[in-house]
């Protein structure tokens, strides 16, 4: 019975997270299911503390970087960039969509993923709107930076949630998950843009013919409120890199640099009279984290009676298997699990399953792979996506389900075979 009530609860949060009636943020859905488990007596205290203990350095690390984005971002660090590719391409138009894409590629591996389409899926409405660009021309963009901030983190730590989760639950060291990620990562970041341009690059040379590119842009250096806090900016990131390579020598939690990093920014534009107290602090990822907490939750609660059991017996073949069959049986696994299930609950899984497995040690970076990459099959995969549903249809600009679906069955599955491809090539080598 205790079974059937999890299975339950977990299916219903994620037919309201699909549905969102009335509008109501995924977080709110996922925690009143949490509730309901507690009050059922499903999860109990040292559930919560078991979780904690497994997210507490990634929900640090989380508040440090998106603080630290939205501080550059307020600053118009992000839009400074954008702008220097549209007055550089904004007459070359698959030249500028490959621009977009890559700038949302960076901002995903040097910060995160959800902070990517925060930051960018406002920038590409405005300037396809300068352009005067067509609704289908304007959502080719936007697919762009939104398929790219997912498939974009893969190669560092701190890239994504899930990368931080996954490392902390197997002891793998900032330096050590770059040596194994970068490669299948940049593979991940090139294949995007290849799969991207070669079904959009029609599309987008037809809407070049009818653009009405504007004679003059704004200047990049118009976004910029703060030439301080700017430079301070770009010290601050290498700052931050060096943090991260050098934590691990030091046991010091990529936490602590992500929070130190946005707290040296933060003091700086704070003596600026650049950042309200109540501002920055609104624009921290709470809800996001919520939602990270509490969906974990609820499948901790599945896994602990009974109704993941199945998970570690599929994986287990495909792992007994050669190298090959194990990365890509593995991979192409875990991104079913994260497509069905969204990809923060579907590490959980796979991060116990691996865990009761005892398999070989690329299986932590196939199921990277496989919820990062394989998680834009579907609307619901990522929170990112989410994210970037939910900021597009606030700019105007409407997509379905199935619209999605379409694009996602498309594009991830070639993406996904070419990132697990340079895991294989990573390992063999």
């Amino acid at each position: 019975m205790s079974m059937l009530i999890t299975t339950a609860v977990f299916i219903t949060a994620l037919v309201f997270i699909l549905v969102k009636p009335k509008g109501i943020n995924e977080a709110f859905i996922a925690l009143a299911g949490t509730i309901l488990l507690f009050a059922a007596q499903l999860l109990k205290p040292e559930d919560a503390a078991y979780i904690w203990g497994f997210v507490w350095n990634a929900t640090f690390s989380l508040i440090g970087i998106m603080l630290f984005t939205s501080l550059l971002d307020h600053n118009g660090f992000f839009r400074w960039a954008a702008l220097h590719i549209v007055q550089r391409f904004h007459h070359r138009q698959l030249v500028l969509f490959i621009g977009l894409s890559l700038m949302a590629a960076l901002i995903t591996v040097f910060f995160n993923n959800d902070g990517t389409i925060l930051i960018m899926v406002p920038i590409v409405l405005e300037v396809t709107a300068l352009l005067g660009l067509s609704r289908s021309g304007r959502l080719l963009f936007l697919l762009g930076v939104g398929f790219m901030a997912d498939t974009a983190s893969a190669p560092l730590m701190m890239s994504n949630l899930t990368n931080i989760l996954t490392a902390d639950f197997f002891h793998i060291t900032f330096g050590e998950y770059a040596s194994r990620m970068l490669l299948p990562g940049l593979i991940a970041i090139a294949a995007t843009v290849a799969v991207t341009v070669a079904f959009f690059s029609q599309s987008i040379k037809r809407e070049e013919t009818r653009a009405l590119a504007p004679d003059l842009f704004p200047l990049p250096t118009s976004a910029i409120k703060d030439k301080r806090l700017f430079y301070l900016s770009w010290f601050n990131i290498v700052l931050m890199m060096i943090g991260y390579l050098g934590s691990e020598r030091v046991g010091v939690p990529v936490a602590a640099v992500a929070l130190g990093c946005a707290a040296v920014q933060w003091i700086a534009s704070a003596l600026a009279g650049k950042a309200p107290f109540k501002e920055t602090i609104g624009r921290a990822p709470w809800l996001i984290i919520v939602f990270a907490l509490s969906m974990n939750l609820i499948v901790y609660s599945l896994h602990v009676h009974g109704a993941t059991a199945w998970f570690p017996a599929v994986i287990e073949p495909a792992a007994e298997k050669s190298e090959w069959i194990g990365i890509f049986g593995s991979g192409l696994l875990f991104a079913l699990l994260a497509a069905a299930i969204n990809n923060l609950p579907a590490v959980l899984v796979s991060s116990l399953a691996i865990e009761q497995v005892n398999g070989p040690d690329y299986l932590p970076f196939a199921s990277l792979l496989g919820t990062s990459v394989g998680a834009k099959l579907t609307p619901i995969g990522s929170l990112a996506t989410l994210l970037w549903i939910q900021l597009v249809r606030q700019g105007g600009i409407s997509i379905t389900w199935r619209e999605y679906t379409k694009y996602g069955l498309l594009f991830t599955f070639p993406i996904l075979l070419l990132a697990l491809f340079g895991l294989w090539l990573q390992s063999w080598s």
